[in-house]
């Protein structure tokens, strides 16, 4: 039967959301339960599973489209329409009447006294199932994910990513029933975690191995295949450290040995660096982003990346996000991204935001023939003046509003972002790692005290050069690309200082250009 499949309410509050990608191909059938797309709101990132089986037939929209609730988003051949029947609907008969309830750090261990909050996987107004996976958390043993053990919705979200929280502590406010969730009984005999041996993922029943949609993306990401894992969740199912711990292809493994995907600490000459390497084919991509963001400002920009066949990496730069090395200069952040590039298959293409920009510039310099390609977005130093209202004004502010007020400056996403995020980003100015850092960058009345033209003009002839300045951008003027050299290829879009949020879609083409065909 034929079928219009239309843009899902994945909440309460959600009017439209964005495409970031379609999953499956045209022509291609699914199962009920697989991956379709993946969308974007203005609360989270997911990926909607298909309601029913069926074979999609025609897309009606595509990577960078913001589509309202109930539009149409592409037609599909399913095999039972009922399946689909609440296809545009939150999740809202199973959980309306449930009563109010505070769902606490659940014990998942005979010694666990407390875990750290990894991620939540359902955004606050959304609902989910039973068995749905509510949030990630890690403790000193393993990063587990916990299961709804009935339908709810999640209200509101008590303690953000990167909480400690001690076990039984309030962890969020749901609507539905709480139960303890202990993975290992306090009284049950323990297993010496080296002699814990996993069981196989069991079936769903229509092939599938049972594992969870992390897992699944995870896996998928990685070249990993399900089938060749054991799972150690609920009912043997298979979840994200059984992912992590999984032998992964070695084919991309550079000279020195080092595993190329995956995430965790990367030792550099200035200390300890988070990092995060993902996909496994096409050129690899290294994404260095700017003044005070982190390596989330690439997420949208990454995972279209990736979908397009390619690897990206992205790291958070000394003085910013979890790294816990500190930069005083430019040469600090450049050697950090050295030390990232050295394990990584090349030939690289690099992409630098911003400050980022003169990062990737003079890693350029140091890597020669390892780089293939050089993309700098609204870069920093080809000027003499920049916008020290927002330089100097991040580095002395302390409270959300003060950030929220600068972060309007970079654009019209600028100060969309969520209360959580807008408390961590202050947090992390509070601390005042980054005061030594602006005032190499910039003078307080705005003076740039980099030059990145002189860099650009040592570059070697045979290396492709794109530049994108944004018109509307208040800390970069887009005049500035008058200075730069005549042998780079530079653009223009109509946005502000972070085109990757304004104009993500725009700013992917350019990327995947930034290398000579070879």
């Amino acid at each position: 039967m034929q079928l219009e499949l239309t843009m899902p309410r994945l909440g309460e509050t959600m009017d439209e959301g964005t495409i970031l990608g379609w999953l499956v191909q045209i022509g291609t059938a699914f199962k009920r339960g697989d991956a379709i797309l993946e969308l974007e709101t203005d609360k989270t990132v997911v990926e909607y599973p298909a309601l029913g089986d069926g074979v999609l037939n025609e897309v009606m929209v595509g990577p960078g489209d913001r589509v309202a609730v109930g539009a149409p988003i592409a037609r599909v051949t399913v095999a039972n329409a009922a399946d689909w029947a609440d296809a545009t609907a939150p999740a809202e008969a199973s959980v309306a009447t449930a009563a109010f309830a505070v769902l606490t750090m659940p014990r998942l261990g005979e010694t666990m006294e407390e875990g750290v909050i990894g991620q939540w996987l359902v955004a606050e107004g959304s609902a989910y199932a039973r068995g749905d996976a509510i949030l990630e958390i890690e403790t000193d043993k393993t990063a587990a994910e916990v299961p709804a053990l009935s339908a709810g919705r999640l209200l509101r979200i008590l303690a953000q990513p990167g909480a400690r929280i001690a076990v039984g502590q309030p962890i969020a406010e749901v609507q539905g029933e709480v139960e303890a969730v202990t993975v290992v009984s306090a009284t049950a005999p323990q297993v010496p975690e080296a002699q814990t041996v996993a069981k196989a993922a069991p079936s769903l029943g229509d092939g599938r191995l049972r594992a969870t949609p992390l897992a699944r993306r995870m896996a998928r990401q990685k070249g990993v295949a399900l089938g060749s894992l054991t799972g150690t969740g609920r009912r043997g199912r298979i979840e994200r450290a059984d992912v992590e711990r999984a032998d992964v292809d070695r084919a991309d493994v550079d000279r020195a040995g080092a595993a190329v995907a995956g995430s965790g600490w990367l030792e550099t000459p200035v200390g300890r660096v988070a990092y995060e390497v993902e996909g496994t084919g096409g050129r690899t991509h290294l994404l260095i982003h700017g003044f005070a963001g982190d390596r989330t400002a690439w997420a949208v920009a990454a995972s279209a990346l990736r979908r397009a066949g390619h690897r990206t990496a992205v790291f958070d730069m000394p003085g910013h996000g979890e790294t816990e090395a500190e930069a005083s200069d430019l040469a600090n952040l450049t050697d950090a991204a050295e030390a990232l590039a050295a394990i990584l298959p090349g030939p690289l293409v690099l992409v630098g935001h911003s400050m980022g920009a003169a990062v990737a510039v003079a890693l350029a310099s140091r890597l020669s023939a390892k780089v293939a390609g050089l993309v700098l977005l609204t870069p920093a130093g080809c000027g003499p003046l920049i916008g020290a209202e927002f330089v100097h004004g991040m580095v002395d502010a302390t409270t959300t509003g003060e950030v929220s007020h600068l972060l309007r400056l970079l654009g019209p996403k600028g100060g969309a972002l969520s209360d959580a995020v807008l408390a961590q980003m202050a947090g992390q100015m509070a601390r005042g790692r980054l005061k030594t850092l602006a005032a190499a960058l910039a003078s307080p009345d705005g003076r740039q005290r980099i030059d990145l033209i002189r860099a650009l003009q040592a570059l070697p002839e045979a290396l492709s050069i794109r530049a994108l300045f944004g018109t509307e951008d208040r800390i970069v003027s887009a005049t500035d690309a008058l200075n730069v050299p005549a042998r780079v290829a530079v653009h223009f879009l109509p946005t502000g200082h972070m085109p990757q949020w304004d104009a993500p879609r725009d700013v992917v083409e350019l990327i995947l250009k930034g290398a000579k065909d070879e």
